[in-house]
């Protein structure tokens, strides 16, 4: 039986370079005025590949494979991203039609050869969506005939409510799940579950995914209350194990909630995404874009806010605090100062909802305005932070999300931003209890990471910020 991790997560993106190689050399054999028109023929015969053809398909595959088009997860067999590469096409339409806006000589007749380029390009698109349709149907089959398989295990401490276990069933029998079975630490209050084998305890869950090969864990009935779904955790390999945690039941779980694959079983997938190279580069550009005009709006404003923070109270204009960034790293956080100074003698201390003393009259207008904030433009040049990502938090409070949150320590794998899903949807949290809640959408955020989603949170924020000042009542 073909179960190895290699077939399942690799051999999908590898049958797809190949397929992409043959069907790009194929289209610029085709259409040979492509390379001509747009200078490319001459730059790419310079290289060391026989044909300029090769080596532009050899780039673009290496563009693709830097895009992530080829990456596969543990959450579904073959599926390979469509997404991607349509937005790498997109781009390097665009380029070419700058390039040829700004030569003289194709004014006249560059628009017949653009649009041929469009019919082109959506041609080649959808003929690499067909592709990719039929590797998915490929691996999908072999899965159905059970010559590969995706292997799921169960693990809770009480057995779910009954609708909901009928529901979790259906979602394993759509998508041709193999149910191994299921860890549960009382097998006598399991008897509701027929026709699956009881495989251990919950403590005993790590060693039954190894021994089992097990490709997905759900966690039934979770809450982040309990210390043996963090040590769980921690014992599994997230980066080879999909692991779900899901709620008691249908009620609670809120719009927090990832839909399953061909069911609407909610559950948070625990996963550390491997951000592509191309995200990557393209998310610090785009931090560095959106830090420059950042910047010029705090110093011209900051005559004006530091003489209102100086006339409000006695201390400095600006307030420095260490907070932990990426892999825990610690930076200094800037802010404009919104509190009396010495407000936290008495040790860390977060701002209450309503009327906290501490905070100046001033403070309040530039906190409810998120003007305090305009320094951290600073830190998202620096690369400390970026413009969206989880809020950073202070050692004192990330120490204590460690011990109640399972999944915090994945939070802490990504960079920190100025505004995040947690924000727009949540806003402040005035308490311990309230972070914990809060870091659900940071979570969410962590499985969705795009730069679609960061200009999605981005547009957000603003909204969310009109609201705040004009539709509000202060």
């Amino acid at each position: 039986m073909l179960s190895t991790r290699f077939l399942k997560r690799k051999l999908p993106g590898l049958i797809a370079v190949l397929l992409d190689f043959i069907l790009i050399v194929v289209f610029l054999y085709s259409f040979a005025s492509i390379l001509s028109i747009t200078g490319l023929r001459e730059v790419l015969g310079q290289l060391p590949f026989p044909s300029p053809e090769l080596s532009a398909a050899l780039l673009l595959i290496v563009l693709f494979a830097a895009g992530g088009s080829y990456q596969t997860n543990t959450a579904s067999i073959g599926e390979l991203s469509l997404k991607r590469p349509f937005v790498i096409l997109a781009l390097l339409y665009t380029w070419i039609f700058i390039f040829l806006s700004v030569e003289e000589e194709w004014l006249t007749t560059f628009p017949r050869f653009l649009l041929k380029l469009l019919i082109i390009t959506g041609t080649f698109w959808s003929t690499l969506a067909l592709q990719r349709f039929l590797i998915h149907l490929l691996l999908s089959r072999l899965v159905k005939r059970g010559w590969l398989q995706h292997n799921l295990l169960l693990v809770f401490h009480k057995t779910p409510a009954p609708a909901y276990l009928r529901e979790i069933m259906r979602y394993t029998k759509v998508n041709n799940l193999n149910v191994a079975g299921y860890c549960c630490s009382k097998r006598d209050d399991c008897a509701i579950i027929q026709d699956l084998p009881w495989l251990g305890s919950f403590e005993q869950a790590h060693e039954v995914v190894q021994n089992q090969a097990i490709d997905e864990v759900i966690i039934l009935n979770h809450s982040h209350k309990t210390r043996k779904t963090e040590q769980l955790l921690a014992q599994l390999d997230t980066r080879e194990v999909l692991v779900r945690l899901a709620p008691w039941s249908f009620e609670g779980s809120g719009d927090a909630g990832v839909g399953l694959a061909a069911s609407p079983l909610t559950a948070l997938a625990v996963r550390p995404q491997q951000a592509n190279l191309l995200y990557r580069l393209s998310k610090r550009l785009f931090d560095i874009l959106a830090a420059l005009p950042g910047l010029v709006f705090f110093l011209l404003s900051f005559p004006v806010l530091a003489w209102l923070i100086k006339k409000s109270s006695e201390g400095p204009v600006l307030y420095r605090q260490e907070r932990w960034g990426k892999n825990k790293r610690p930076f200094t956080l800037y802010k404009f100062r919104t509190m009396y100074t010495n407000s936290e003698e008495q040790g860390p201390q977060l701002a209450a909802p309503d009327h906290d003393r501490r905070i100046t009259p001033v403070g309040h207008f530039l906190r409810r305005t998120h003007l305090d904030e305009l320094p951290q433009f600073w830190n998202v040049l620096k690369g400390d932070m970026s413009l969206i990502g989880p809020r950073p938090e202070r050692e004192h409070f990330a120490k204590q999300l460690e011990k109640i949150l399972p999944y915090y320590p994945f939070i802490n794998n990504i960079k920190p931003g100025i505004t995040s899903l947690a924000m727009v949807k949540y806003g402040y949290a005035h308490n311990l209890e309230e972070m914990a809640e809060r870091a659900i959408y940071d979570l969410v955020y962590l499985n969705k990471q795009s730069l679609a989603t960061d200009v999605q949170i981005l547009y957000q924020t603003l909204l969310y910020l009109v609201k705040k000042l004009f539709a509000t009542k202060h």
